[in-house]
């Protein structure tokens, strides 16, 4: 079961998160409806992070978006100690900005030591803008255009190949101006998990990604390549999965293209494992926790790694 906070009623009827109890820092976000510094003040009103919700309504008008700036740190620094508990070898959390992008929410992910993925120039720009160095983004998207690709490949970035069209647009940009391009390859890994249709990304007829039957043509045409500095793979399963299972795949499937792509000659050091863990909507939802499931994905990592064997 989900662990919440106590809750009062208000003299209205009104049912609330009661005070905080617990250290914030032990809470995963991601199984609380509210922001983890919600709290209903001597006033009977709703607040946020200190601030009465009524208040902010008053500044900025209504409908209005908040994001508690603890939660978001909260968050990231489960994920980072969690990877320190239960990884061995290098490893490096990535805050998807397809979630929301703007300066400052790109800056607290960068000073909480997180990297950032980006799907278009756009994002791209406000992570440089944020503070964000170069080699810690990361540049996704299934329909990158030749000007988004010299974007990345001037600043620096790494650029998660989806599609042979951007693998060739890439090594054109590239050679014709001398520079390497740090890359991977999105690849679809064939795991279903249970989710929406349309936020599933790691089942076979998948739009993003390369397929299974082309991914050794793939990384021969890499391999003739000199200006594309092949570093590994990235493979994505879905977005808001509340079951664990799908996650102990993955690394499976991953690590045995790892091994192909060291038989074909190339030398990569990064598998990239993505998947959105669920977040609560509604009060019938039960996602595990971010320590839960990156003590999952890691598990599954080093097994398959020893299976292997390589290093983790």
């Amino acid at each position: 079961m989900v662990s919440t906070p106590s809750r009062i009623t208000s003299p209205h009827g009104t049912d609330y998160l009661s005070p905080v109890e617990e250290p914030l820092g032990d809470r995963s976000p991601n199984q609380h409806l509210l922001p983890l510094t919600a709290q209903v003040n001597s006033n009977d009103q709703l607040t946020i992070g200190g601030v009465a919700v009524s208040e902010l309504v008053k500044t900025y008008g209504s409908p209005l978006y908040i994001l508690d700036e603890e939660s978001l740190r909260a968050a990231c620094r489960q994920y980072r100690e969690a990877l320190k508990r239960y990884y061995p070898g290098e490893a490096t959390v990535l805050y998807a900005s397809k979630a929301w992008n703007c300066l400052a929410i790109c800056a607290i992910a960068g000073s909480e030591g997180l990297g950032i993925d980006v799907a278009s120039g756009g994002e791209l720009y406000t992570a440089l803008q944020a503070g964000v160095a170069a080699d810690q983004i990361y540049f996704h998207g299934n329909n990158k255009s030749a000007t988004e690709l010299a974007e990345a490949l001037d600043v620096g970035s790494h650029v998660v190949v989806d599609n042979w069209l951007e693998l060739e647009t890439l090594a054109q940009l590239s050679g014709a101006q001398g520079k390497t391009v740090p890359i991977l390859i999105r690849i679809t890994p064939g795991i279903e998990c249970h989710t929406h249709e349309y936020i599933r990304t790691g089942h076979i007829d998948s739009k993003f990604g390369f397929d299974p039957n082309q991914i050794e043509a793939v990384l021969k045409e890499i391999a003739q390549q000199p200006s594309l500095d092949f570093q590994g793979f990235h493979a994505h399963i879905g977005s808001q999965i509340f079951e664990l299972e799908p996650h102990k795949d993955l690394p499976g499937v991953m690590v045995q293209w790892f091994l192909k792509a060291k038989e074909i000659g190339l030398s990569p050091s990064v598998l990239n494992v993505g998947g959105g863990l669920g977040i609560r909507y509604t009060e019938d939802d039960d996602p595990p926790s971010i320590d839960a499931w990156v003590k999952q994905v890691c598990t599954a990592m080093v097994a398959a790694c020893q299976n292997a064997p390589i290093a983790p």
